[in-house]
């Protein structure tokens, strides 16, 4: 069980590992701190800088999920498989739009 002392910490390490799975996504990510002190995974695709998103941890009924920065969930955060294909396949439509 969470306690809100420690979400910061478990959202934390659920952002650290999808960040080492997607270190060879063609993307820079790198785990970043909210003005009010939670954790968020920024992503920025390396072929078109200007184009960024932000991923968050966090629970829902009870189960860690991955977030988009609009509060869409990607994936559960025990699925990677499903996270890192939804991300990519986001990023790989980056090249004409911005969502």
């Amino acid at each position: 069980m969470t306690t809100p002392d420690t979400v910061p910490a478990a959202a934390s390490r659920h952002l650290h590992l999808l960040a080492d799975h997607l270190q060879t996504c063609d993307l820079h990510v790198r785990v970043a701190l909210t003005r009010s002190g939670l954790p968020q995974l920024i992503l920025v695709r390396t072929a078109l800088p200007s184009w960024s998103e932000v991923v968050y941890a966090a629970q829902r009924a009870g189960t860690w999920w991955f977030w988009w920065s609009w509060a869409e969930p990607i994936a559960p955060v025990n699925d990677l498989t499903t996270a890192i294909t939804r991300i990519r396949r986001l990023f790989a439509a980056s090249g004409t739009r911005r969502r």
